[in-house]
């Protein structure tokens, strides 16, 4: 996925409004090359934005976009700001993952 440079840049910023990471949320979320089944969601989604949905949501990747989404949008800032660090943490080792592969001619 091309745009995790992007997405990762965007998030260095001290302040990134929420439309950018609900944005990069979605990208993330809908990615089948980070998540080929919706199971495989469930770690970030507990992870990042401490959230367990029910097995009948998990099933349904439109429905987890939509949930998360209200979770970001109906955030304070300081709970955005924790959303944003923790994304930025889960991308930028996704990309050190990904370049260590390439450098070892494994990817």
């Amino acid at each position: 996925m091309n745009n995790l440079v992007i997405f990762r840049n965007e998030l260095k910023n001290r302040i990134v409004p929420k439309y950018k990471l609900i944005g990069i949320t979605c990208e993330i979320l809908l990615s089948r090359e980070l998540f080929k089944n919706n199971i495989d969601t469930v770690p970030l989604l507990e992870e990042i934005f401490s959230v367990k949905y029910k097995e009948y949501v998990i099933k349904n990747r439109t429905a987890i976009i939509a949930r998360t989404t209200r979770l970001i949008n109906e955030s304070d800032e300081p709970t955005i700001y924790q959303y944003k660090k923790k994304l930025y943490s889960f991308i930028d080792e996704y990309l050190r993952k990904k370049a260590s592969h390439n450098d070892n001619g494994h990817y």
